[in-house]
């Protein structure tokens, strides 16, 4: 149930905002136009982008359970999908990480709060970012001449 005089879908929201804009008796601008087509693109970025999945946590690993450990542990993530990987240790200041098969590319590791660390890979696709200061989710992006994609949300 929506509120009295909402939209209940995007075409009552279209009509009523036609019909607020008829009444102005002025065009929109067109910098407007072209921030507003902009902006709707973005709304399927994520889509588009190869998504790779968890397949290996040591957080899940039964050797992290054994007492005694000297502090807190890297943690260690393989994401894969689609013939390519990556794997990657996080640390309280570091992202490291090696690409799968081997290449060359940039990689964002990009914190739910928005805050992005790059880093680009040498020529064994092998990285080292700094971790982002934001405590909270994060991924990774990595963009290659081949492909573009995006890992699982994960946390430490």
């Amino acid at each position: 149930m929506t509120p009295a005089g909402w939209a209940d879908d995007d075409d009552d929201l279209v009509a009523e905002v036609k019909e607020a804009l008829k009444g102005s008796g002025q065009e929109v601008p067109s910098r407007m136009l072209e921030a507003a087509r902009a902006a709707f693109a973005w709304r399927t970025v994520d889509a588009e982008l190869e998504r790779l999945q968890l397949s290996s946590d040591s957080f899940r690993d039964d050797l992290t359970l054994v007492r005694g450990s000297a502090g807190p542990q890297p943690r260690l993530l393989v994401f894969e999908g689609n013939g390519i990987g990556v794997q990657v240790e996080v640390s309280s200041k570091t992202v490291i990480g090696q690409l799968y098969p081997t290449r060359s590319g940039l990689i964002s590791v990009i914190c739910a709060s928005g805050e992005i660390s790059e880093a680009r890979t040498d020529e064994m696709g092998c990285f080292i970012a700094n971790r982002p200061k934001s405590s909270g989710p994060m991924r990774l992006r990595c963009d290659t001449e081949e492909t573009s994609f995006l890992t699982d949300w994960f946390t430490t």
